[in-house]
């Protein structure tokens, strides 16, 4: 399993940032699936690259502008696709 299909499922449900999806890794599957935060952020750039994914930086105040990604119309394909494929 990849993680930038992980992450690409998270996003599906709603934009997030790599401390957000870092949290959701943490509370969720990090028993059997682990991510450092490098990894994760590495992983959005390469999805944004892609194009599966892209982000918006939003302010606030009395702190660093947050990077929120979001999944692309062709990262939900991606995503269904692999979904979709049979199990290697």
């Amino acid at each position: 399993m990849s993680l930038e299909y992980a992450i690409l499922g998270f996003l599906n449900y709603r934009p997030l940032s790599g401390y957000d999806l870092k949290k959701i890794f943490d509370t969720s599957v990090r028993h059997f699936w682990p991510a450092d935060q490098s990894q994760i952020y590495r992983t959005l750039n390469r999805l944004t690259e892609r194009g599966w994914a892209e982000m918006e930086k939003v302010e606030q105040e009395n702190r660093p502008d947050r990077k929120e990604y979001s999944i692309t119309d062709v990262g939900r394909q991606e995503l269904q696709e692999w979904l979709s494929a049979p199990l290697p």
